[in-house]
């Protein structure tokens, strides 16, 4: 097995492995002889050994294909049983089984040794085997679209049609501080510049009600012509467009706030040189430069590289829908966003200690999802919930009057 490896350009060594299990009497079983290997980076390690194994039956007949050996007596090579290769590989915990550092990901048996070494072979090269090339944006693309927005934004704000239709009376006088011109112009948009059909946007609601429960709130959608505002039961902190936190882009009394609440800088320029890489789809440039941290996980996956080998398939989705997501973002805003949210918790004496979500990577059946998440200083993580809250996307995007002045076009 050793020159198999050796063959294929896999560093394996020699060593011993010490058995967890005890033996038939409940002493410490002794160490066996093992071939070893390593990952680069000490992200996985992987052990064969030499045991004693029982065939089993897989179908019909009888007929054994498979292996299974006791844990107590496999490895004393003296026990009854066919001469089989063991492969157990342990990678570092990627947060969704809650086991100890390093868990169990691959554990087979073979018969023969040339299958055995194939199992390791391959795995040392998946990453390399599931790698991709990261997207690129069309900068003239981008342009083009940021251009129909624009343009969809304008055409709303100036002929504004807004329906209010029968409210609850603790809701009806933020209701009626409604600016339709600025609701209108900040709506979210599609990639083709109309409104976002599915999308509730959360204009107001009871500030004394902690962000968890679901509460009455008065709310904006796309109707057949303009938009609509009513009233819905909704969790607030789980709704991606919540605008209490920003209410100059819907409400007339915030008109004025000034440039450095809005959009986190003073001036348009200050702005230019995070866009700029952004339009070049440099993200680790555009970071840099905003002073935002990346863990190490997401920027395997921002290079196009699987963050765990075990996972190594879903490399393709989370790298296209990380940059999907990623395409709106402002990251010169995500010190500020995550203060906003931090100081609304810490008000209703509720924990910061776990990041706060952005958006999803999909690609996974499991109960808690990967996701990319922002936490202090400001750093991006990539981490595993089972939850709906998000950070609203209001707080962390390009705000649509700032991408007019970014992107050459004039302001409504």
């Amino acid at each position: 097995m050793a020159k198999l490896c050796a063959e294929a350009g896999v560093p394996v060594r020699v060593g011993v492995f010490r058995p967890t299990a005890p033996d038939a009497t409940g002493a410490p079983q002794a160490p066996v002889a093992a071939l070893r290997c390593t990952a680069d980076d000490d992200s996985w390690d992987a052990v064969v050994t030499a045991v004693r194994g029982q065939r089993r039956s897989t179908g019909a007949g009888g007929a054994g294909t498979g292996f299974a050996r006791d844990p107590r007596t496999g490895y004393d090579l003296n026990s009854p049983g066919e001469l089989v290769y063991e492969v157990q590989i342990r990678e570092n915990d990627d947060g969704l089984g809650g086991h100890g550092p390093r868990p169990i990901v691959v554990f087979r048996l073979f018969e023969q040794p040339r299958a055995a070494a194939d199992e390791l072979i391959l795995w040392h090269r998946r990453a390399g085997l599931f790698t991709v090339v990261p997207p690129v944006e069309d900068p003239k693309a981008r342009l083009r679209r940021e251009r129909r927005r624009f343009e969809h934004r304008t055409t709303a704000a100036d002929a504004a049609e807004v329906r209010i239709t029968d409210l609850p009376p603790n809701l009806v006088e933020a209701a009626a501080a409604i600016d339709p011109a600025a609701l209108c112009f900040h709506f979210p948009r599609d990639r083709s510049g109309r409104y976002f059909r599915s999308v509730v946007v959360a204009l107001a609601r009871d500030p004394a009600i902690r962000p968890h429960v679901r509460t009455r709130w008065l709310t904006a959608r796309a109707g057949k012509d303009g938009l609509v505002v009513g009233a819905a039961d909704l969790i607030s902190a789980n709704q991606p467009h919540r605008w209490d936190l920003t209410p100059w882009l819907w409400h007339r009394d915030h008109a004025g706030a000034a440039r450095t609440e809005r959009w986190q800088v003073a001036r348009p320029d200050d702005a230019a040189p995070v866009m700029a890489a952004v339009g070049r789809s440099a993200w680790p440039d555009a970071f840099a430069a905003a002073g935002v941290a990346v863990e190490p996980d997401l920027v395997r996956i921002l290079n196009g590289v699987p963050h765990r080998s075990y996972r190594a398939e879903v490399t393709g989705t989370w790298v296209a829908n990380l940059y999907t997501g990623l395409t709106d973002l402002a990251p010169w805003r995500l010190a500020e966003a995550y203060r906003t949210w931090h100081d609304e918790r810490t008000r209703h004496g509720l924990t910061t200690r776990d990041p706060v979500v952005l958006f999803g990577l999909g690609g996974l059946g499991t109960a808690r999802k990967p996701k990319v998440a922002l936490d202090h200083g400001p750093l991006l993580r990539l981490t595993y919930t089972g939850g709906n809250a998000v950070l609203p996307h209001a707080l962390w995007t390009v705000p649509a009057d700032l991408a007019a002045h970014l992107y050459g076009f004039a302001p409504y």
